[in-house]
Formats: structure tokens, C-alpha cells, sequence
């Protein structure tokens, strides 16, 4: 395993993952994990063609506890740069986003502030029993940040997410579940488990019709009919050139499973 000292970055059949390390502070976000440290494990885990699948994670009772206030607040507001609002405080989850290949948030434990950010921001949250989503931007007077104000309406709607952020009402797994956060609640001692197996499927997958699949659910939301079909014909062209298509069109005529090799 390598990494930081909070980050560690494992790869293992086809999948990287990254777990977030610094149980004292619940998994807070540092500067450096947010702005520097999580960014450069996303671009490894893209530039390696041996990773096929993401998963993020926690360890011990939280997933994330969102930003480090006493060290990542006060360096933004006492800055003398005002511009630096902008940036340093929700950046760290565009690295995750842009990332080609499917990620699957494990939630293991509390997902709260930026933290639920991250988890929401992933392709996929399978989420411990003991688990929990908390939107705590308003009870500290903040705005949330980190995309959730993109991300969670597309997950569970406007007038539901609305709820949930403006009154920073925490939401246990069955509502998660029930209103399309989670897509998968797992007991705590069957998490890693009920992770693998998806990220397994995902990984024997073709990874190239799998990132423009990724991509083109993305983008949907901002496009129109138009530009989704064209942006799908320019994927399925790229697709049609692939040793993968070749498998499944010779997988589906001799009635069998297909190896997919990931070009």
C-alpha cells in the first residue's frame, strides 16, 4: 500500500482504492489531502491502465468528516486573496469527478459536510447499516459546497435535496436508499464484501464503452437530446474500434460470456 500519511492508495484485480486515514479527526480533509494529495491519487489511478475500477473510502467510524475547520477554514478566510473562496474549499472533488473509470464511494461510516460531497460525487455509494449522511453546512451558517448542490438534486431531486440541505437533516441508509443516495446498504460486517462484488462486475466490464457510459450520464443533465446523440455516436464510434467489441460481437455469436481485456 502506498500513498500518504492519511492517504493510502492500494491496487488489487483491476481495482484502486483510495482510503482515507486520520481517525482522530474523523477522516477531515487537511489542505493537503484535499488540494494536492486526493488530486494526484485520482490522476494515478487514471493513468494506470491496470485500474479499472475506484473505490473511496474510509477507515474506522467515519468515511469523512468534510474540511478540517480549525485548520482549513481559517487558512481560507485569513487569506489575503479573496479569490481563494473559490478554490481551496470544494476543488478537491472535481479530481473524483473527471476521473474516466466508475468509482464506488464505500461508506463506512458518518459522511458529513464536504464529506457527503465526496460520497455523493462517485458513480456509486454502497453504504454500511451504521452509516449516515449530514449536510452540517447550514448549522454551521455555510452554504454547502464541494458540488452538493449539483450533485444531490440529481441523485434525489430538487425539492428533496433542498430539505436536506436547508434544514441539515442527517439521513440514515433506509432514506438514502429509498430516495436514490445509497444504491446499496450493506450490514457493517458485509461491506467490503458487497464493495468487491461491484467493483468486480465493474472491472470485468470494457472499460472504454464503460467511461464514455460514465461520461455521457455525466453531461446528461446540461444537454439536449442533440447533444447527447452526438456525443453517444462519437463514443460508439470509438467503442466499434475496440479488441472488447470484437469479443462481445464474437461472445454473443458463439453464446458465451465475454472476456473483456479492457482495450
Amino acid at each position: 500500500m502506498t500513498g500518504y500519511e492519511h492517504l493510502h492508495y492500494a491496487v488489487a484485480g483491476g481495482v484502486a482504492t483510495i482510503r482515507l486515514d486520520r481517525t482522530a479527526k474523523l477522516n477531515a480533509l487537511t489542505s493537503a489531502m484535499a488540494d494536492e494529495q486526493l488530486p494526484e491519487l485520482c490522476r494515478r489511478a487514471t493513468a494506470d491502465p491496470a485500474v479499472r475500477v475506484v473505490v473511496l473510502t474510509g477507515t474506522g467510524r467515519a468515511f469523512c468528516s468534510g474540511a478540517d475547520l480549525v485548520q482549513r477554514i481559517d487558512e481560507v478566510t485569513t487569506g489575503a486573496d479573496a479569490t481563494r473562496l473559490e478554490q481551496p474549499l470544494a476543488n478537491f472533488v472535481r479530481a473524483v469527478w473527471e476521473l474516466p473509470k466508475p468509482v464506488i464511494a464505500a461508506v463506512n461510516g458518518v459522511a458529513a459536510g464536504g464529506g457527503m460531497s465526496l460520497a455523493a460525487v462517485a458513480d456509486f455509494r454502497v453504504v454500511a447499516e451504521s452509516a449516515r449522511f449530514v449536510p452540517a453546512f447550514v448549522r454551521r451558517g455555510l452554504m454547502p459546497d464541494g458540488g452538493l448542490t449539483y450533485t444531490l438534486p440529481l441523485l434525489v431531486g430538487r425539492s428533496a435535496a433542498a430539505r436536506i440541505l436547508m434544514l441539515g437533516t442527517p439521513v440514515d441508509p433506509a432514506t438514502a436508499l429509498r430516495l436514490g443516495l445509497a444504491d446499496e446498504v450493506a450490514p457493517d460486517a458485509e461491506l467490503d464484501q458487497a464493495v468487491a462484488d461491484l467493483a468486480g462486475q465493474l472491472a470485468a466490464g470494457p472499460a472504454v464503452a464503460l467511461s464514455f457510459t460514465k461520461r455521457a450520464v455525466q453531461r446528461a443533465a446540461a444537454s439536449s437530446l442533440t447533444q447527447q446523440l452526438e456525443f453517444e455516436s462519437w463514443g460508439q464510434r470509438v467503442c466499434l474500434g475496440t479488441r472488447d467489441f470484437a469479443e462481445g460481437r464474437a461472445a454473443f455469436a458463439e453464446h458465451r460470456a465475454p472476456q473483456f481485456e479492457g482495450h
